[in-house]
């Protein structure tokens, strides 16, 4: 059994801030700093430099590391399992993005004498060679606890790598109630730059410009709503290798004057709160912040039926679902959305009650702390009055 502050690692591997970023964030701001000494692992791209600041400026300590790409990487591993030996972390929680990602780190972790190993996957993905399945599958065999950001992310882990589906452990992202007060003013001026109105809903996708997301299939949507004789203005809200090629999508498909594409935006909440509705279109997905987010506003949401979105939203109760690729579904939804407001308000209505129940950050991190409990062989604490990072 542990006793006393336990020293934490929370390392991941992503390259851009995204989901798995913002997890980390609320874990390494939020727990307990009587109980946890905790550190954060990240790698030296360029992406998460501000993410690394941030996270330092409250005082936190971030490591920068590099990811073993291959066995025989014999300086890295050195590297790794030095600063794994000087750091002496009593649990590692190691969160992957990717299958392959990090995947030389529990062996080394072992033979540093890391005691504890938690291992969270993000998102649904399948293994890029059979030598790194063999890798995954022993890595997973190995940890102490395995968890998910959702249902589907954990089947797909037991369906995969043989690991007994009981042994992985749902524990979802989440999204906090937003100050509307503070958020409406930013709201009401991207409404009145972006020139949305009553009769011109906006609708914003907030989602890296990557294939995994599905803007091509929103803006084929579009192309059949403008069709139908509706106006709108569509946002897309992030950054990613494809935008020049959405871009000329819009043009060929003759939406420039409907399609804005906003780059990435730092305060997405005022965006979101804008919104006539929310539009979520991903080919594959873990569980989607934005998705979150909207649903936390009270914003009429429509997502394809993949990953661990349905787990999420009930179809026609805090939102609305379609098949993943189904550009005429998506475009009917839309036009549902702009000819039935009432009923739109309504999904949106019962999303953030659903939000409010279910996926605060508190209550995620409350899981983290009751899995970290059942790693080290702790009772599990009482949460009410610990003292946060955030009032040092």
């Amino acid at each position: 059994m542990t006793t006393g502050r336990v020293k934490l690692v929370l390392a991941e591997s992503g390259v851009a801030v995204g989901g798995t970023e913002r997890v980390v964030w609320e874990l390494a701001t939020r727990l307990p700093v009587k109980r946890y000494d905790v550190r954060v692992w990240l790698p030296r791209a360029a992406g998460v430099d501000e993410f690394a600041a941030a996270l330092e400026a409250r005082g936190i300590p971030v490591d920068r590391v590099d990811e073993i790409g291959s066995r025989w990487d014999w300086r890295g591993m050195l590297s790794t399992w030095n600063l794994l030996r000087r750091v002496r972390p009593g649990l590692l929680h190691l969160h992957h993005v990717w299958p392959s990602a990090d995947r030389y780190l529990p062996a080394l972790a072992r033979s540093a004498g890391v005691e504890h190993l938690v291992i969270t996957e993000h998102i649904v993905g399948h293994p890029n060679s059979e030598a790194q399945r063999v890798l995954k599958r022993a890595e997973l065999a190995g940890a102490e606890a395995v968890t998910a950001v959702c249902g589907a992310v954990a089947d797909s882990i037991a369906r995969d790598y043989a690991l007994p589906r009981e042994r992985v452990r749902v524990v979802p992202n989440g999204a906090d109630a937003p100050d509307e007060a503070a958020e409406w003013p930013a709201a009401r001026e991207a409404r009145e730059t972006l020139g949305a109105g009553i009769f011109k809903p906006m609708w914003v996708c907030a989602a890296r410009l990557e294939e995994q997301k599905g803007h091509a299939v929103l803006l084929e949507a579009a192309a059949r709503v403008r069709a139908r004789g509706i106006d709108f203005v569509l946002v897309f809200a992030g950054e990613g290798s494809l935008r020049d090629a959405l871009e000329a999508r819009t043009r060929e498909l003759d939406l420039a004057d409907q399609v804005r594409f906003l780059g990435r935006v730092e305060a997405i909440g005022p965006l979101l709160l804008a919104a006539d509705a929310c539009v979520l279109p991903s080919l594959w997905e873990g569980l989607p912040l934005s998705l979150l987010e909207a649903m936390a506003r009270g914003r009429p949401v429509v997502a394809s039926a993949v990953g661990g979105v349905p787990e999420a939203i009930e179809d026609k109760v805090h939102g609305r679902l379609v098949p993943p690729g189904d550009a005429t579904m998506l475009a009917q939804v839309l036009e549902e959305f702009h000819l039935r407001p009432d009923a739109a308000r309504q999904l949106g209505v019962r999303a953030a009650e659903r939000v409010r129940q279910r996926y605060t950050w508190q209550k995620v991190v409350e899981e983290f702390e009751a899995v970290y409990d059942d790693v080290l062989g702790l009772a599990s604490f009482t949460p009410a009055g610990r003292e946060r990072r955030g009032a040092r």
